[in-house]
């Protein structure tokens, strides 16, 4: 198996990358994935030009878009590796890269800072940076929930499903599921002129996210509330958000103690009615975003401890054989 490969080489160093991706990420307007974003932006405009075509021209332009983006650039990184002296640490470069989640997260700080500043507008400004719906109308509270759902959401999508997908097929199909994530969210079908062009990178990152959302779900478990998780989850309706999202989302309603769901505007005239979560609790406010950020961390640093666990282990088994 190629994980078992990269592991027996260099576990100490992967463990290393996770701890580089955590402490020294790259700035933003340096990183390769901006450049990824862009090129995803141009290629929209070039192949959906016009959203009032018919819905099956829609969705085999975003099929042939999806290919059109992906193969080239998977196959550069994959012919890059052949020349390489050093093919492994390559490839820990590329998973370095892929865990690109602490700029969302310096984000995610700096609104909770405006937001406990009561400087409301600097606070939609800096949101709509992160949050793909319309900030300008956007209270204290809306801000602090759409905060709150975007750091939970895209710290299961970036972080624990670019990981989980590397352990288990390699690096390849962890860069390959990072990019159709960036594709996903650059084709939003939430925006109306994405609605059927975005359906097919939509509908395979929809599968192919599980398994962040539910590593989320089950880390604060482990970590936080465990029976209040579930709780949360078995009165979660399934009608808005997939089983998966449901999940992720019960837990940081179960671990900060508020409420999440609800309408969200996407578009000016487009308004998106989703079910609101934990109706038992009260509403969020810029100190649960507060909370948010530190149950976020808390459970970043049960993965290192898990894995650094698992390096040991490592290395004491290869030690008596």
């Amino acid at each position: 198996m190629p994980w078992l490969e990269q592991l027996q080489t260099s576990p100490a160093m992967l463990w290393l990358v996770l701890l580089l991706a955590v402490l020294l990420p790259l700035p933003a307007s340096y990183h390769p994935l901006t450049f990824f974003r862009f090129f995803a932006q141009k290629l929209a405009q070039k192949v959906n030009p016009d959203p009032k075509r018919s819905i099956s021209q829609l969705r085999l332009s975003g099929t042939l878009a999806l290919l059109l983006a992906l193969l080239p650039f998977l196959a550069l990184l994959y012919t890059s590796n052949w020349l390489m002296a050093w093919p492994e640490l390559y490839q820990l470069l590329l998973l370095y890269l892929c865990l690109d989640f602490a700029a969302i997260r310096q984000r995610i700080i700096r609104l909770q800072q405006a937001l406990k500043a009561q400087q409301l507008n600097l606070a939609r400004d800096l949101a709509s940076r992160v949050l793909l719906r319309q900030t300008r109308s956007l209270s204290s509270l809306g801000l602090s929930k759409a905060g709150i759902e975007s750091l939970w959401l895209q710290f299961a999508q970036v972080w624990l499903n670019t990981l989980f997908w590397y352990l288990l097929g390699g690096i390849w199909l962890a860069v390959a599921v990072r990019l159709l994530l960036i594709l996903q969210q650059e084709w939003s079908i939430k925006l109306s002129h994405n609605r059927h062009f975005g359906a097919p990178a939509s509908w395979l990152a929809r599968y192919l996210l599980w398994p962040g959302y539910w590593l989320c779900f089950l880390l604060v478990c482990i970590r936080l509330r465990c029976r209040e998780s579930f709780r949360q989850l078995q009165r979660a309706p399934k009608s808005t958000f997939n089983l998966a999202q449901s999940a992720c989302l019960a837990s940081a309603c179960a671990s900060l103690g508020c409420r999440l769901g609800g309408p969200a505007v996407y578009e000016a005239e487009r308004k998106t009615v989703r079910d609101k979560l934990a109706t038992d609790y009260p509403e969020p406010d810029p100190r649960h975003l507060q909370k948010a950020l530190q149950a976020q961390q808390q459970v970043l640093h049960l993965v290192l401890l898990l894995i650094g666990m698992g390096v040991a282990a490592w290395y004491l088994l290869f030690w008596y054989h």
